[in-house]
């Protein structure tokens, strides 16, 4: 009778097991089929030697794995001796200099695949050029003479 009773508990257990794996199996799956994408590109951008520079990339399903290349090479997360710093997305560059210009990517990754964003050109300003206004900047007002008579 025990023997019994141990053979119908294992079997109960099997099929609970052989349940929560075909769920967990089928949320695999559903996963391989979203495609990530880049819904939010980062921006080109020019900075003076020294300045920061902040990059900006947004993946969608958001709990992609989101990496960045600098001239088609991976960055391995943070860099401090180079002075790069990757936060859930978003890529800081402490103090732009000769050696953090160039071309940056971000890239969603999925066991199926990647996608990466639009390249992201940061270049040096030279020291006689201005740099140009930032995006959302409120133009100055303008200059009103009164007119003499």
């Amino acid at each position: 009778m025990l023997r019994g009773t141990m053979t119908a508990w294992r079997g109960t257990r099997l099929e609970v097991t052989l349940a929560c794996l075909l769920l967990a199996t089928a949320g695999c799956f559903a996963d391989l089929n979203e495609v990530p994408q880049v819904t939010v590109q980062p921006a080109s951008t020019v900075q003076k030697p020294g300045g920061t520079v902040i990059l900006g990339c947004v993946v969608e399903p958001p709990r992609m794995n989101v990496t960045w290349r600098l001239n088609g090479k991976e960055l391995n997360g943070s860099d401090d001796a180079l002075g790069v710093l990757i936060t859930h997305g978003t890529l800081v560059i402490t103090a732009l200099n000769n050696h953090t210009v160039g071309r940056y990517q971000c890239v969603a990754w999925m066991p199926v695949g990647a996608v990466a964003s639009v390249p992201a050109t940061v270049t040096l300003a030279s020291e006689s050029a201005p740099l140009p206004p930032c995006h959302g900047a409120v133009p100055p007002p303008p200059t009103i003479h009164a007119a003499s008579c």
